[in-house]
């Protein structure tokens, strides 16, 4: 299992980082005596693997419990995931559907590994269903105002400090931003735009929330969401601003083949009008103006991993001189056709302020 998923990524460099080593065996035995240390007994077998900001491992023990063991790089932020753990616990206890921390921040080879309980109740639904993203956004208010006690608990990481991080050390090695900063000029200045706009609403009352909302890290059961994964997304900052970060790529996925990951100009303004419906309250102006900044800032990012990875061959080579042309369905596209007039600084196309759905807040019963 670990040798097909490592077979699919150009060179795993995050498991070299961690565990010295990209041999599946080594890895599975390294994993397995920890769980042995730690859990008081060893893997009986592996129930899925994945990599990607973390080496992720979902096992079941020889004593039935079935759990995920998450590896970090050992500069991970251990406040982090400590505060992000009471989160779960907090949620777990107002019946959210968190999977529940076992284990929190421990060594393990050379980086620091998370264990919580496997949650896999539910399937996947597809995101680009009107029902499936109101069921989507509905759930993220309900994450946001259980989390409002939770906003100011040490250790949770602010949402755009984090992404301002993320182009000086993107969240995985193979993205070679200085290498591929040619034809990037454009992504960049809309990245820029968007967040003078955003530094105008600094002070805006902070929330926590979950900057990673796909339908990825999500599982429904009954037309409601089951089951939440990828916790260390956890981070704080305005509430539109954590609204911003779900809507630009609600519906991405990028472990099916043919989904189209990329939501339109559309479904992401919807999934917002979906999101201020739940939560019983339309934002104000000021507010919509902050959350479109906010998925500019957001497709920026996305959009400027996507350019290296055209240019690199995802990692695997050293950088191309960059193409012309923008391909369709991606980041580059949604962020080209619609960044500017989200951020209000040109007037061809339709005023997006028109294309705002609205708000029928809910009456008190």
């Amino acid at each position: 299992m670990i040798a097909d998923a490592l077979a699919c990524k150009t060179e795993p460099r995050l498991e070299r980082v961690i565990f010295g080593t990209a041999d599946p065996a080594l890895i599975a035995e390294a994993v397995d005596g920890f769980c042995e240390a730690h859990l008081r007994t060893g893997v009986r077998e592996y129930e899925f693997f994945a990599t990607s900001v973390g080496s992720v491992h979902g096992v079941r023990l020889n004593d039935g419990r079935r759990v995920v063991v998450k590896v970090h790089r050992a500069d991970a932020d251990r406040d982090h995931l400590v505060a992000v753990q009471r989160v779960q616990e907090h949620l777990i206890g107002a019946r959210f559907p968190s999977p529940r921390p076992l284990l929190g921040p421990t060594p393990l080879a050379a980086g620091l590994a998370v264990v919580e309980t496997l949650l896999d109740h539910g399937c996947w639904a597809d995101p680009h269903r009107p029902a499936v993203r109101r069921e989507m956004a509905s759930s993220c208010a309900r994450l946001v105002e259980l989390c409002r006690p939770l906003a100011g608990l040490p250790g949770l990481s602010s949402i755009r400090d984090r992404a301002g991080r993320l182009w000086l050390e993107p969240h995985d090695q193979r993205f070679d931003f200085p290498g591929t900063s040619g034809g990037s000029e454009w992504i960049e200045r809309l990245a820029s735009a968007a967040n003078e706009q955003l530094d105008r609403f600094a002070g805006a009352e902070d929330v926590a929330g979950h900057s990673d909302y796909k339908a990825e890290h999500l599982r429904f059961a009954d037309g409601a969401v089951s089951a939440v994964y990828d916790w260390d997304s956890l981070g704080v900052g305005p509430e539109p601003v954590v609204v911003a970060w779900a809507a630009y790529a609600f519906t991405a996925d990028w472990s099916r083949e043919g989904h189209r990951c990329v939501p339109t100009l559309d479904e992401s303004l919807a999934f917002v009008a979906d999101y201020e419906a739940a939560r019983g309250t339309p934002f104000t102006p000021d507010e919509r103006q902050a959350t479109s900044a906010g998925i500019v800032a957001a497709l920026a990012y996305g959009a400027r991993c996507e350019h290296s990875d055209r240019l690199t061959d995802f990692g695997a080579r050293s950088p191309r001189p960059a193409a012309v042309a923008v391909p369709p369905g991606g980041f580059l596209a949604s962020l080209q056709a619609n960044g500017a007039r989200l951020l209000g600084i040109t007037e061809r196309g339709p005023a997006i302020a028109a294309r705002w759905r609205p708000c029928q807040p809910s009456r008190p019963s």
